[in-house]
């Protein structure tokens, strides 16, 4: 079946799907999203990204009245409606529909769910990918996640534009994450991965990345490091939830990583292993 959305409770082809002129969204980018995937009808990570929804919710201030429980139980709805055993699931949520204004609406206006299922193979095989480096030049709340995606399109414009796959993001030469990615780099046995602030969004496959180390005897330092180092790292490593975990074969055009094969096989090993189990039928 093709991609199908919802709009506060209207459920129908994407394509098909209207959302009004005056929510917020359209605007101002006013809201806040998730994006994982559902396999057998199951969300991967689920806890970590409803925990991490609901503190971006409450980061912006919107008001959303529905629990835990009745989210998941929407979110199952457009699962069911899709009935696609592979697919990225998202979903936003926004301040409300009102005349433009940069103020909050009052108590009367209330926030828009928007959901779509869009069909997508899960690719669990941790394949290399080319990136480039490019300057963050996002604003100070990246570890909310926003609509506001701006800086992020751009660089991984200028990524495709290059023949790359992603942008991995530095500030005045220290790395950030990348522009859909979280980014770590393997140097000596150790996992080097920036400290959790308001420059990094929290990924959800990032814990996911450092219970494997802990579960495999890898250490872990929660410490920056600088694009040199990178370059000059063992591995290279992206995380994010629709990729998965993988590492970088070259960066900038110059070849990176492909120094600890045994690590990081043994992670992607790892990392295969729990998607299955959490996603079993």
């Amino acid at each position: 079946m093709s991609a199908i959305g919802y709009y506060n409770g209207t459920i129908g082809p994407i394509d098909s799907m209207q959302v009004p002129m005056n929510d917020r969204a359209v605007y101002f980018g006013d809201g806040c999203y998730e994006a994982c995937f559902a396999y057998n009808g199951r969300l991967f990570g689920e806890a970590a990204h409803f925990d991490r929804f609901y503190r971006s919710l409450a980061g912006l201030r919107i008001p959303f009245a529905m629990t835990r429980e009745q989210l998941k139980a929407e979110i199952d709805k457009c699962l069911a409606a899709a009935g696609e055993q592979s697919a990225s699931l998202y979903w936003q949520v926004t301040r409300g529909t009102d005349r433009r204004h940069h103020t909050f609406p009052d108590e009367r206006v209330q926030p828009n769910l928007l959901i779509t299922v869009t069909p997508k193979a899960v690719d669990l095989s941790g394949a290399p990918m080319k990136l480039i480096s490019a300057p963050d030049i996002r604003y100070f709340m990246c570890d909310v996640k926003t609509l506001n995606l701006i800086p992020n399109i751009l660089a991984i414009q200028q990524a495709k534009e290059a023949g790359a796959d992603g942008a991995v993001l530095h500030r005045d030469g220290t790395v950030t994450e990348g522009s859909h990615t979280n980014v770590h780099m393997l140097k000596d046995g150790v996992l080097y991965t920036h400290p959790l602030d308001r420059l990094i969004l929290p990924g959800v496959t990032r814990g996911v990345l450092l219970g494997i180390c802990g579960e495999c005897g890898i250490a872990v330092s929660e410490t920056p490091f600088t694009v040199e180092q990178m370059m000059q790292a063992d591995e290279v490593l992206i995380s994010s939830s629709l990729l998965g975990i993988r590492r970088a074969s070259e960066i900038d055009g110059k070849p990176v990583g492909g120094k600890a094969e045994q690590t990081y096989r043994m992670i992607v090993d790892a990392y295969r292993r729990i998607f299955t189990e959490e996603t079993r039928a």
